[in-house]
């Protein structure tokens, strides 16, 4: 079922991606190209508050020309940055809390047809507001959403919410409360 790398050109590079075109040889002799995205990866945290509501982010995303619900993200900005240490640092920039109770969920290959990017998915309990928070990223927009277990729930139900890691976060938490 391998597939051999044959040849890979570089096609694209930026701050946080590269696209590559290869040529490769198929399982059965046969040949064919794959479009290849190389990415630092990333990590998620489904925050919760001692209430039991959750923080979701609501933010406008280009790609998709549309307002998208969220939870907190972010790509690693160092090279070998530690999942949680990034996990930490966007909870604090997105939403503006921290916890002392963070947990890893699942880790996630979110597009496996053309990139290697892997996120790693936590949980934040007893999350408490910080007086003074990280700033977030200047390119960002974002507010904050919270919501009750049922309103997840609806939102879900209904198609609100399309963001892949968001969807099975919520679902995996409420399958493991």
């Amino acid at each position: 079922m391998k597939e051999i790398r044959l040849k890979r050109i570089k096609k694209y590079e930026c701050s946080f991606l590269t696209l590559y075109e290869d040529d490769v040889q198929l399982p059965q002799k046969r040949f064919g190209k794959r479009v290849v995205i190389k990415h630092p990866g990333g990590a998620c945290v489904l925050p919760i508050l001692p209430n039991g509501d959750l923080i979701l982010t609501k933010q406008y995303r280009y790609p998709i020309e549309q307002v998208s619900i969220e939870i907190p993200a972010g790509k690693k900005d160092v090279v070998g940055e530690d999942s949680l240490a990034c996990a930490i640092r966007e909870l604090e920039e997105e939403t503006g809390y921290a916890s002392h109770d963070i947990k890893h969920m699942f880790t996630l290959h979110p597009c496996v047809g053309y990139s290697d990017e892997k996120l790693d998915i936590f949980i934040a309990y007893d999350c408490y507001k910080v007086d003074q928070p990280k700033p977030m990223d200047e390119d960002e927009s974002i507010e904050l959403l919270i919501v009750d277990k049922a309103k997840a729930k609806e939102m879900l139900d209904s198609g609100l919410i399309t963001d892949g890691k968001t969807i099975i976060s919520i679902q995996y938490y409420m399958m493991n409360v």
